[in-house]
């Protein structure tokens, strides 16, 4: 290896690796149709304060999309959410217990009592560490005659690092209520994809290459279940 093709591969190790540390709070692995998947929120990195300073993660706030769900297919609004068998994303979503990051647990829950997403207090992410906090989803089905090859859930997350204080959301938009466009994550929620299973429930030939179905959280949603009681109004 000579000279100029060493340094070219340290280059691109280097931007792997400042890439790897400003990566997203993401869903570590993709669903299949019909099965239950145990899966994990991959914490990438915790807050930056203007002057240089970076937090840990401290608590975290979760909400999956069940109050007036925005639907897109192939990014087109669409307000039939009939190419999946679901009525709702509510109980979806359960929390696994885990302490390796976060000491206090917790599902929340609607009026119904059905989960609607997880909220996770007293810990402390190490600012050059990712974190793992682990979940499940149940099982969802594309009816036969959907033409929808992949359903994508985007989830509002909220990384926070001071109580009432720093933050990152990851959530879909600007809300009435998480309004300054600073703040790091705004426009990037987290998304998990549930894949169809095309062996078994093939597409109808006249779908020709199918669509991806988007089920995004309304700003409703948002501002009224990501707060979390001590750490984000």
């Amino acid at each position: 290896m000579n000279r100029h093709q060493l340094r070219t591969l340290v280059s691109s190790f280097a931007l792997a690796a400042a890439l790897s540390a400003q990566a997203h709070t993401t869903v570590q692995v993709q669903a299949n149709e019909g099965t239950t998947t145990y899966n994990n929120l991959v914490i990438g990195h915790g807050c930056t304060l203007a002057n240089g300073t970076k937090l840990p993660v401290i608590a975290q706030s979760v909400v999956f999309p069940t109050v007036n769900p925005r639907y897109t297919v192939n990014g087109t609004v669409s307000g039939n959410p009939a190419v999946v068998s679901i009525n709702s994303l509510a109980n979806i979503a359960q929390l696994i217990q885990s302490k390796h990051l976060f000491a206090r647990q917790k599902e929340k829950t609607n009026a119904a009592g059905a989960v609607i997403g997880f909220e996770n207090t007293d810990g402390e992410l190490d600012v050059t560490l990712h974190g793992l906090v682990p979940f499940r989803t149940a099982g969802v089905s594309f009816p036969a005659d959907s033409c929808a090859t992949k359903l994508i859930v985007q989830i509002a997350v909220a990384d926070i690092c001071q109580k009432n204080g720093a933050k990152n959301l990851w959530i879909p938009a600007v809300t009435s209520k998480y309004s300054d466009p600073s703040v790091d994550g705004i426009g990037a929620p987290a998304s998990l994809t549930i894949n169809r299973d095309l062996a078994k429930n093939p597409l109808p030939a006249s779908c020709g290459a199918g669509y991806t179905f988007t089920v995004t959280p309304s700003n409703e949603d948002v501002d009224a279940n990501l707060k979390l009681d001590g750490y984000l109004p």
